[in-house]
């Protein structure tokens, strides 16, 4: 009986050798699928409220979407959307765009539309009188690491009456109005990361800029403050947040928001 037994054990143990044998040639054999670099991407963040050049675009809680394709290999050109809700179903903006980006240079030309508080929008009313349409040309450029300073310089190239005023001979010209923001990283490769920014608006043409609530002003410091960014580890994924305190000195505001870059 003792002799059937060890035979037994054996036996069994050579037929557990063998499948072990016969899975990792299997599994040798499987080949890795290697998923290709896409052209096509999108992005989903959550925001306490949405800023923009120092000024309060939804004081609420938004949700923002960025889809966004490269137009070459190298993905230096890129076409997008980006779009913008409030939880309270108040503020909606969609905005396409195509973008330039190669090494620390950046420029980008946008297609603004926010339709907060529009009943019937006319998506392609681009009238200079009625439309609610901002073209905002983008370009940024960050020096390299021994000074890191980031320098940004947007100007609105067309928009309706929010950015225009009547000249000289009763027509209404465009402000062209400008925003130049410096930005310098004072903590870097830490736990938690700080920015520091500071922003100022003027116009190119007229008496005011878009950025302030002042009858007349030709210059303001409209965006200041710092940025603290830290990644949140959930099981294996690292969440991105950060937290953002805005003063806007010529409308007398400031804000905290947070911000969570879900993928």
């Amino acid at each position: 009986m003792n002799k059937f037994i060890i035979a037994a054990v054996i036996s069994f143990t050579g037929w557990i050798s063998h499948a072990q044998e016969a899975v990792k040639k299997d599994s040798s054999a499987v080949v890795p699928i290697e998923t290709q670099p896409s052209r096509l991407d999108f992005n989903v963040g959550i925001e306490t409220s949405h800023l923009w050049r120092g000024l309060v675009i939804n004081d609420g809680m938004t949700a923002t979407g960025n889809i966004h394709y490269a137009l070459n290999k190298s993905q230096t050109f890129k076409v997008g959307i980006w779009g913008g809700a409030g939880f309270d179903g108040n503020y909606r903006e969609i905005n396409y765009y195509v973008q330039y980006q190669k090494n620390n240079l950046s420029i980008g030309l946008w297609d603004l539309f926010n339709t907060t508080g529009i009943e019937t929008p006319k998506v392609f009313n681009y009238d200079k009188l009625t439309t609610t349409h901002i073209i905002d040309l983008r370009t940024s450029y960050r020096f390299p690491e021994a000074f890191p300073i980031r320098i940004e310089a947007d100007i609105l190239l067309y928009s309706g009456l929010n950015d225009r005023e009547l000249d000289s001979n009763n027509e209404y010209r465009s402000r062209n109005s400008t925003y130049v923001e410096l930005s310098y990283p004072v903590i870097v490769d830490q736990k938690v990361n700080l920015n520091a920014f500071v922003g100022a608006a003027f116009p190119l043409n007229g008496s005011k800029h878009l950025f302030t609530t002042k009858a007349n002003s030709d210059f303001d410091i409209v965006n200041a403050g710092i940025t603290a960014t830290k990644n949140i580890e959930i099981f294996n994924y690292k969440l991105p947040v950060s937290a953002t305190a805005m003063w806007n000195p010529a409308n007398k505001i400031a804000r905290i928001k947070l911000d969570i870059n879900l993928f």
